[in-house]
């Protein structure tokens, strides 16, 4: 049975738009694990030719998409490129999946196009990029609203052609600053909240704990919790990182200790995202996870030495 996109109830602080009169369309940049599981949520807009990936050259994206059920999808994902077609098309939203140290990269080859967008939506790990996005809009003298996105759904490509679903989750977006304009309709599986940054800090601080040592020790999210001497690296470490948010004033809906231990036992059998970046050979997010909380550390003069060691290990 395929699995159809879900829409979550909303809470006093989330807003759905169901208004569907208003076409939307989408070009996504960055087609790794996220990013595919958002063409399949959106791939009834492939019929409309609403849905683009941006990419330097090719004619098309295949992916082979491995549904919660076992069932597979193959997603055939039109491609933008100045190279086929000298026009930029006009955009509704610009959704960045990219890994977050590789936003601005993945940006810059865009410029010339990104006056027709109206909306860059980052959909990613970590917090800082948003700013280095903004300042780098600025110098371009471009007015595009900056958006923020945050995913609990599980995702992850075993090969480059290929996608399997691991999770079903949440997706939350909302403006960076509080000047946009809400939008008239959004794409489905999303869910605008009226304060993004409240939901990054809370999956920060969860990031925080389980990357670094998921990174480094070998393991997977389940054994922070199951091996015993894990299980009090992770305390240590979330004890750190919440007398930092109690410090900054960010609160979080329950303790770190408690929920970061929930969060790695619920996803027992995943590794974590700097897990399989090691594994890969690929560079981490830890600059945007562990990287972010130690520069507010310091203008806090507040040591963190677990996170600081963690960061300098695997950075």
């Amino acid at each position: 049975m395929s699995q159809s996109p879900r829409h979550p109830q909303s809470s006093g602080s989330e807003e759905q738009f169901t208004n569907t009169s208003t076409p939307t369309t989408i070009g996504i940049l960055g087609m790794g694990a996220i990013g595919t599981l958002m063409a399949w949520h959106w791939r009834d807009l492939l019929t409309s030719q609403r849905l683009y990936a941006l990419k330097p050259q090719a004619d098309v994206i295949t992916r082979q998409f491995s549904q919660l059920d076992g069932s597979v999808d193959v997603i055939e994902l039109p491609i933008w490129s100045p190279h086929n077609d000298p026009l930029c098309p006009e955009l509704d939203w610009l959704v960045v999946t990219t890994k977050a140290t590789h936003t601005l990269a993945a940006l810059r080859p865009w410029s010339a196009c990104l006056s027709t967008v109206k909306r860059i939506l980052l959909l990613q790990n970590g917090m800082g990029q948003q700013q280095q996005v903004e300042q780098w809009l600025a110098q371009q003298q471009l007015s595009c609203e900056v958006w923020l996105g945050i995913s609990t759904e599980g995702a992850f490509r075993p090969k480059p052609q290929q996608v399997v679903y691991a999770g079903a989750g949440s997706t939350w977006i909302g403006p960076a600053s509080g000047n946009s304009i809400p939008p008239e309709s959004l794409p489905g599986q999303l869910q605008l909240v009226t304060d993004i940054h409240q939901r990054q800090r809370e999956k920060l601080a969860i990031n925080a704990v389980i990357n670094p040592l998921t990174g480094q020790l070998r393991c997977r999210n389940g054994e922070l919790v199951t091996n015993m001497e894990y299980r009090q690296q992770l305390i240590q470490l979330a004890q750190e990182v919440q007398t930092l948010y109690d410090r900054m004033g960010w609160t979080l809906a329950m303790p770190l200790v408690e929920r970061s231990q929930q969060v790695a036992e619920a996803t027992g059998h995943n590794r974590s995202s700097t897990l399989q970046d090691i594994l890969a050979g690929r560079p981490t997010e830890l600059a945007y996870i562990c990287g972010y909380l130690l520069a507010v550390a310091r203008a806090e003069k507040l040591p963190m030495p677990l996170t600081e060691h963690l960061f300098q290990a695997l950075n």
